[in-house]
């Protein structure tokens, strides 16, 4: 159950609001790139890209480019469109878990992303519910492209504290890696791992 004193409530994005199945994203370049891809994987992992690209130390054009030198047929639509496989859907019910809970609670979003994503979410939203962007639904959001920063950083977790004066013992994090659990613990926040559930069938057990 949520303690009593709880009075703010940060929620992780990818596996926690919106479905995700990262493979599809691998699969699809895969597709494309056939015979390149190991060679292309390999690459991304060298120049740490998908890490740098979530903490804006890379631009989207970049981040497409980075496609493009390897196969130039491939437009930015394409890298797009494969980049944003892995996305799946928003449950209606967690949008509205989400409006209810900012009823009684100080509700944040935290997530390690991108702009890409970012972009395609908020088209999501406008399209299926009408919102023009997710960030609306929260008191405050804190997107790791944005702020250079990402989580396991304890200073993410740091930072959302200060700037909203938020007593940790007060304030429960919710997401579905265990590394960024372990960390919003050193910071006195109160957790929950989202794992074998939903967010809505969590709090509907509380």
């Amino acid at each position: 159950m949520l303690k009593r004193n709880i009075s703010n409530i940060i929620l992780d994005l990818g596996g926690v609001i919106i479905n995700l199945d990262t493979s599809l994203t691998q699969k699809a370049f895969q597709n494309h790139f056939s015979s390149n891809f190991l060679a292309l994987d390999q690459k991304i992992k060298a120049l740490n890209l998908l890490e740098n690209y979530e903490l804006g130390l890379v631009s989207s054009p970049e981040f497409v480019a980075f496609f493009q030198q390897v196969d130039a047929s491939i437009s930015e639509t394409k890298v797009k469109a494969c980049w944003n496989s892995m996305l799946l859907d928003i449950p209606n019910e967690r949008i509205e878990l989400i409006r209810k809970l900012s009823e009684n609670y100080n509700v944040f979003l935290l997530s390690n992303t991108n702009e890409i994503h970012a972009q395609f979410i908020d088209e999501y939203m406008q399209q299926h519910f009408a919102i023009d962007s997710i960030t609306s639904l929260f008191k405050k959001t804190y997107l790791s492209y944005q702020l250079k920063l990402r989580k396991p950083n304890q200073q993410i977790f740091q930072l959302i504290l200060d700037e909203n004066s938020l007593n940790p013992s007060e304030t429960l994090f919710i997401d579905d890696t265990k590394e960024h659990i372990e960390a919003a613990k050193l910071a006195g926040i109160h957790t929950h791992h989202l794992i074998n559930q939903t967010l809505t069938t969590y709090f509907d057990g509380n």
